[in-house]
């Protein structure tokens, strides 16, 4: 019995090339955000380094802890819970709503209210969103498989009618860039679980379209986007492409190799937010061209990764498994995509965190827990190659489950 209870709780060896990039960009995260938040010059009263490192540390910890908590948990509990974790997602965010349409101006900061106050902690909701939203699109693909190919009206609009409310309320906040990511990722999910381009294709075309209605119509954002062409123009530097200027000096500075570690100066007051959303150029100037390449690839290989752990997981007939482990590579993905984009002056101004590296509680947790479960599909995956037997939570530890669900793998599924 203990054997078998051994065997659920870790089926198979971790992939180490995976935690190796995993824990890399953890520790770099760390050495950045300490670099980013840097006194400066002269200053009378230099902060202590906890004070420097924004409680970044203690971040990484829970990260860490949450990571490791999810590789005991089968992946078969996420598929069974998965409608009740996004119930909680979007009651979060309705909270969130709801604290901003009372509490008014007391509690929004910067033109907006994205965070619950828990003491003396705060959780941005739309984070773990990102992952409730994806493993619900997951085990609907699996539900709905049929439906989403022949019967598209009763096939999508269940969980149309809830993405809409999810944006509806992101927007709300405002977090135009989070209801962005969370659509790009469903819709790829969706996708890859068997919904047809004929549907993909004018949905998507449908959701630019309203995307780039709620740029034009909001002046702010339409600022924004005016100044990406000309960030350092006379009429913008000083306002809307102030934060992108500073971001392309930065790069500029940073040169081939970088200006060394803890020496740049564009966060020296000249950069907005260094720690956060515009992390990716203290890393230009300070590594250069070389260490940004080096970020990059490892995002890369991350990515590609979670797509084969996504693809081995469909070959064995597990369709959720797969599609969360490719979903989680899309995400990650997609939202590196921005980050960088945005720093580099290749995308109009938009704040998201850089996963795993930039400061922020939130964020760091969610992408840690989500992680863990690709590692941990990664480890079924592997214990089923090896033929070890798997307990079903559902149905005690002696069950064994490598005949799989039955499920027709969909697309990627490299059978």
């Amino acid at each position: 019995m203990l054997t078998k209870l051994a065997q659920t709780i870790r089926p198979a060896p971790l992939d180490r090339g995976l935690l190796l990039v995993f824990f890399g960009l953890l520790l770099l995260g760390l050495v950045m955000v300490y670099s980013a938040s840097q006194p400066l010059p002269g200053s009378e009263m230099a902060p202590s380094l906890w004070r420097q490192l924004r409680g970044h540390p203690m971040h990484l910890g829970l990260g860490l802890l949450v990571f490791w908590l999810m590789l005991s948990v089968p992946i078969d509990l996420w598929e069974r819970y998965s409608g009740l974790l996004f119930g909680i997602g979007i009651a979060l965010l309705a909270a969130v709503a709801a604290i901003k349409l009372i509490g008014g101006a007391s509690f929004i900061k910067d033109g907006a209210l994205r965070a619950l106050p828990l003491g003396v902690i705060t959780l941005q909701p739309a984070e773990l969103v990102k992952l409730f939203a994806l493993v619900y699109a997951a085990a609907y693909a699996v539900r709905r498989q049929e439906r989403m190919r022949y019967e598209l009206l009763k096939g999508l609009a269940p969980i149309g009618s809830l993405m809409a409310l999810v944006i509806a309320l992101l927007l709300y906040q405002p977090d135009l860039g989070s209801a962005m990511v969370i659509t790009a990722t469903v819709m790829t999910v969706l996708f890859l679980g068997g919904m047809s381009l004929r549907v993909v294709f004018p949905l998507g075309l449908l959701l630019i379209g309203f995307f780039a209605a709620m740029v034009y119509f909001t002046p702010w954002r339409l600022g924004r986007l005016m100044s990406y062409l000309t960030p350092c123009d006379p009429t913008h530097v000083a306002s809307t492409g102030y934060q992108l200027c500073g971001a392309l000096i930065a790069f500029g500075h940073g040169g081939l190799f970088g200006s060394g570690l803890g020496t740049g100066i564009a966060k020296m007051g000249h950069l907005p937010l260094p720690h956060t959303d515009f992390i990716f150029a203290v890393i230009g100037e300070e590594l250069g061209f070389v260490g940004v390449m080096v970020v990059l690839l490892a995002f890369a290989y991350l990515v590609r990764r979670a797509i084969e752990v996504g693809r081995q997981a469909m070959s064995q007939e597990r369709l959720f498994a797969g599609l969360v482990a490719q979903g989680i590579g899309v995400w990650i993905g997609i939202q590196t995509f921005i980050h960088a984009g945005v720093n580099t002056g290749l995308l109009p101004t938009k704040g998201l965190t850089l996963p795993f590296i930039s400061h922020g509680g939130s964020s760091m947790l969610v992408v840690c827990l989500a992680m863990g479960v690709l590692v941990r599909i990664d480890m079924e995956n592997r214990a089923r190659i090896r033929g070890t037997p798997i307990s079903d939570p559902r149905q005690g530890p002696g069950m064994d489950r490598l005949s799989g669900r039955g499920h027709s793998a969909a697309r990627w599924s490299g059978a």
